[in-house]
């Protein structure tokens, strides 16, 4: 006679299946919402590379000439000049103080350009970081140390700004040879005095601007560097942490970071040395911050 035996093993399936699918939602919620954060950070980065290539712009470029100064000195150089006119020669005569673009440039631009790529790449490896599902937690600790390359960069924009604040070298040395030519204009009179004043004014708006690119620079890499160590928080403990503990950790991170626009140049030199305290005590952090800064030394800071 046959025993009737449930096959209650049969009941345990879909109960496994289901408990599957709601840890692989949640592997992929978990994925999609660190997503938010790298694209930020790429973002914040990004931008803080056109802030330090800007800066960098303006460092090296002439400082327009007010309309009448160039018709005199179009015409100046007109008068003073023999030979062919080739458009060569009609380039620097519409454009008088334009010289041409310094070798170092072009290993700036490439230096900037290799930056890009890799904060993009970085991004772009989260992008479909929740198919991994069970695999995701693995990735996401492989991309640790790509981070604590990022974070010095970023850490090194910001001291090495500080350090090295703008100078409009072009647009100071046009300034000086200005004034070297009307104080050899003698007897002085009052009309001298004007030319000095306007050359104060111009003066004073070109240390405005050095300032004001200074601050912006610095507080754009700061953004990128404080919502990086944030992100490296969430990516080191990711196995550990919760939908909701990465969502918080976020919301923390984007707090601290939307915190630093506003602040004062002294604000932001203070933070940039607690920054750049914390990245040198850091081991994982602090090769990659020296080889950053030797690298923006050797092409931000070998101006022409």
């Amino acid at each position: 006679m046959n025993t009737f035996k449930p096959k209650t093993h049969y009941f345990f399936i879909p109960l496994f299946l289901l408990c599957m699918l709601v840890t692989l939602a949640a592997c992929a919620h978990k994925a999609k919402v660190i997503q938010v954060g790298a694209a930020q950070f790429e973002a914040e980065s990004l931008a803080a590379i056109e802030k330090i290539d800007r800066l960098r712009q303006k460092e090296v470029e002439a400082m327009p000439l007010p309309p009448e100064k160039a018709s005199e000195l179009f015409v100046k150089g007109l008068k003073n000049s023999s030979g062919e006119i080739t458009l060569k020669t009609l380039r620097g005569l519409i454009e008088p103080l334009k010289t041409e673009t310094p070798v170092s440039e072009a290993q700036w631009q490439a230096f900037l350009l290799k930056m890009r790529q890799q904060y993009t790449t970085f991004a772009a490896t989260f992008a479909s970081l929740d198919m991994g599902y069970f695999a995701a937690a693995s990735n996401v600790k492989k991309t640790a140390p790509i981070l604590d390359k990022l974070i010095s960069q970023m850490a090194a924009f910001a001291q090495s700004t500080k350090d090295n604040p703008a100078e409009f070298l072009r647009e100071r040395s046009a300034i000086a040879a200005e004034i070297e030519k009307v104080r050899d204009t003698k007897p002085f009179t009052e009309v001298t005095d004007l030319k000095f004043l306007e050359i104060e004014r111009r003066l004073r708006e070109i240390d405005a601007a050095e300032k004001q690119i200074t601050r912006e620079t610095i507080e754009q890499a700061l953004k990128a560097a404080t919502l990086g160590t944030e992100l490296r928080n969430l990516l080191m403990n990711y196995s550990k942490l919760s939908i909701d503990d990465i969502s918080e950790g976020l919301s923390v991170a984007f707090r601290l970071a939307g915190s630093i626009p506003g602040l004062d140049i002294s604000e932001l030199k203070a933070r940039t040395d607690d920054l750049v305290k914390k990245v040198k005590d850091d081991d994982s952090l602090r090769r990659g911050f020296e080889t950053a800064v030797s690298e923006i030394q050797k092409v931000r800071i070998s101006l022409p």
